[in-house]
């Protein structure tokens, strides 16, 4: 990795409120960040008072946030967001790239400059505020750092200014609750508690998603629009942000895009914006395949690892119910008990899990084991299970009901990550928990839900969304289903989601039991099919409307396209081939003529090819394309 930091410092003094603009510039010269204090009085807002700090972002010259109020207020001391003067800018640049343990690419650049700027109360004690500016090639970032003074050595925020101001007609794609659906609406529409990311469209064709990077020691953020603001959102924090001699936040970033698939493609910003790894051998951390055992029991799981093995699935996991009642503390997970996982009561006729043997066999046939622990388990006997889960031979966890949101639960969850790591356990956090980048630091842990996913049957409409929404900040585990017949998608569409989706553990089945169905032809190409990728390109989609989105692992390439609840005619354009090559291309499509086959074909194709594809209501297609 060659890394190039040039660090040049200009130091700035002005005794007056009226301050000409500062700005910083991405690498490409597309994207530019111009921050500003206010003038007495305020032209941008009257009501702010002199010296409040405002930045505002423009891609490709076009606006994407007018300018936007920044700063916070601290509890127990006076209020620290506006009468700044700008007492130094501090610049400095980066130009880097770094290899991922595992990733959407294989390599990830990581070139922004950037801009600190040091602000000044103008009012006694004169309390100095840092803001730290950067601008990638693929969007921005920002923080604020309260340094080291007299009268913070014990910081306790209570409310970020952040803000989004909008040009008018700006749309943006609102999501409530963890598991929570998409909809279209206006800033002015969207209601307290709006998840991150948020997916935003301006009127000049500019696409964005709003984010949160870094936050392990800060509450978690959302998004909600301001009394009267009509193009506004700003930032709202579950909790209250606490630190001493200081504090830090996390990074607000925003990925920016003339297409909404750069969204996706460019997601890496917010890794790049954590610390790097910090397991010394992660040579044991291997991303795979997974498929849940329903029934617990021995004889179930042998067959299921038969399965697993004959069909290239990495992991086999036994969900909540195998050690008594998942919400209880008296459930200790060190000890099998399969009962009904709320009730606790014995299951009838049950013929028992023998978990040595189990994982003994699965170990023959090279099949991992997972095991799901409820919160409640984890917050009273991580220190007893972990080393007890690594000497049995257990590859993974799946942490569940994980508590989210204020600062100590965040820290909480990353130090349960983090732990897991010093014993060699992968992890898979369900529920609330989203990313925030974590992955780069310690990629043992491989993926997480905060997904409206395969549990709760969505339609296609909701499965085209999540591309351009919940995936623009990384893995999430949909949990892929494939033969139940409360799904409501085509088999093709089923069969293009593990490539559509990202999960380095990616659950194919999802509550699903051996049958007949799991020997269908086309499930050839879930037979060691990767879930971690040498590159990723988004070759055409709109929000809601369709995907298609090709993956190379290796020499071989994997691309999976889905459409909504409406039928439509795609073209698949192969100049992302290597030129004057050929290929081999098998091609997975619904049958025409019936609902309940898929066709399977093979095709040469090269660069120069383009295809033009038919895709049912609620389908899809998917090819593996090979020299």
């Amino acid at each position: 990795m060659k890394t190039k930091i040039i660090l040049c410092i200009l130091s700035l003094m002005t005794f007056s409120f009226q301050l000409v603009a500062q700005d910083v510039v991405s690498p490409d010269g597309r994207i530019k960040v111009t921050f500003s204090l206010s003038d007495s009085p305020s032209k941008v807002h009257p009501t702010v008072a002199e010296g409040t700090p405002f930045y505002e972002v423009t891609f490709e010259n076009k606006p994407f946030l007018l300018p936007s109020r920044l700063g916070f207020d601290v509890m127990g001391t006076a209020e620290i967001k506006h009468y700044f003067r700008l007492a130094e800018t501090l610049r400095s640049e980066k130009r880097s790239s770094w290899q991922p343990v595992y990733g959407e690419k294989n390599e990830y650049p990581d070139n922004y400059n950037e801009m600190k700027v040091i602000l000044e109360e103008t009012l006694y004690p004169y309390r100095k505020l840092h803001i730290v500016f950067r601008a990638y090639n693929e969007g921005i970032a920002f923080r604020y750092e309260l340094p080291d003074q007299p009268g913070f050595e014990k910081v306790v925020l209570d409310r970020e200014y952040t803000e989004f101001t909008f040009p008018r007609y700006t749309s943006v794609w609102e999501s409530y609750g963890h598991e929570g659906k998409y909809y279209k609406v206006y800033p002015y529409e969207v209601k307290p508690n709006c998840e991150l990311p948020l997916t935003c469209h301006t009127e000049d064709g500019v696409y964005g998603a709003i984010m949160e990077a870094g936050n392990s020691h800060y509450p978690r953020a959302y998004v909600e629009a301001p009394y009267r603001r009509e193009n506004t959102l700003r930032i709202s924090l579950r909790g209250e942000a606490k630190s001493v001699n200081g504090i830090t936040t996390a990074w607000r970033a925003i990925t920016l895009s003339s297409t909404p698939g750069g969204l996706i493609e460019q997601n890496y910003l917010l890794l790049n914006l954590n610390e790097p790894c910090r397991i010394a051998d992660t040579s044991w951390i291997k991303p795979g395949t997974a498929m849940r055992e329903t029934t617990i029991s021995t004889p179930e799981a042998y067959k299921m690892i038969d399965f697993c093995s004959r069909k290239g699935i990495d992991y086999m996991i036994f969900d909540w119910g195998w050690y008594g009642v998942a919400n209880s503390h008296k459930s200790d997970p060190s000890i099998v008990n399969v009962t009904h996982p709320s009730t606790g009561a014995p299951l009838p006729g049950h013929p028992g899990l023998d978990l040595p043997a189990v994982v003994e066999y699965g170990k023959e046939k090279g099949v991992g084991i997972f095991l799901y622990v409820n919160r409640q388990g984890l917050e009273r006997y991580a220190d007893k299970i972990f080393p007890l889960y690594q000497k049995w031979g257990i590859k993974g966890i799946k942490p569940g009901f994980v508590s989210v949101g204020n600062q100590e639960w965040q820290e909480w969850m990353e130090m349960i990550v983090k732990k897991a790591a010093g014993y060699n356990l992968l992890v898979d956090i369900h529920d609330a928990y989203r990313p925030t980048g974590l992955s780069r630091t310690y990629p043992n842990l491989l993926t997480q839900e905060g997904i409206h996913g395969n549990e709760q049957n969505p339609n296609a409409d909701h499965d085209v969304m999540l591309p351009f929404t919940r995936f623009t900040i990384g893995a999430g585990d949909y949990t892929p289903g494939y033969c139940r017949d409360d799904l409501q998608s085509t088999w093709a569409h089923r069969l293009a989601l593990p490539i559509v989706y990202y999960s380095p553990a990616q659950f194919l089945f999802w509550r699903e039991k051996l049958s007949e169905c799991h020997e269908r032809p086309e499930l050839e190409l879930w037979e060691n099919i990767p879930t971690v990728w040498d590159d990723t390109k988004v070759l055409s989609g709109e929000i809601g409307e369709y995907i298609i989105i090709a993956r190379r692992s290796g020499k071989d390439w994997y691309v999976g396209g889905i459409t909504n609840t409406t039928s439509r005619q795609v073209e698949l354009d192969f100049s992302f081939l290597q030129s004057g090559r050929k290929y081999k291309a098998v091609l997975y499509t619904d049958d025409t003529k019936s609902d309940d086959k898929v066709t399977i074909t093979e095709t040469r194709v090269n660069s120069k090819d383009k295809h033009p594809l038919w895709l049912k209501a609620s389908g899809g297609f998917s090819m593996k394309i090979s020299e």
